[in-house]
């Protein structure tokens, strides 16, 4: 009798197609990584954990560098450098993928 009543339930357990949500670290415009490490829910429509990363240097020496994470629909590929300042951004697709505070060195959607 419990089996009966169990196969069934495996069989309903395994074939449920639920998405499971994109969790993302998000933050605010923030000069450290520490300040971007609250990890949030995405909604059904973001498919893409962004990291934007704007720098302003003299030289080799970077002078203010701020970070932003949030989850994102779509994934913005923008790269700018002109020679005093950056703008970088990064995109990926997994589980809190966007811990690190800087732009991967390729640009892939992982």
């Amino acid at each position: 009798m419990k089996t009966c009543f169990l196969v069934p339930l495996c069989v309903l357990l395994l074939c449920t197609n639920e998405v499971h949500p994109l969790w993302c670290f998000t933050c605010e415009p923030s000069s450290s990584n520490w300040s971007c490490l609250k990890a949030t829910k995405c909604s059904e429509n973001d498919k893409h954990c962004l990291t934007t990363v704007a720098s302003f240097r003299i030289g080799f020496l970077t002078i203010r560098k701020r970070i932003t994470k949030k989850c994102s629909p779509s994934c913005l590929n923008l790269n700018m450098d002109m020679g005093i300042g950056a703008f970088e951004t990064s995109c990926c697709q997994s589980f809190l993928c966007n811990l690190f505070g800087h732009v991967a060195a390729k640009n892939e959607t992982r």
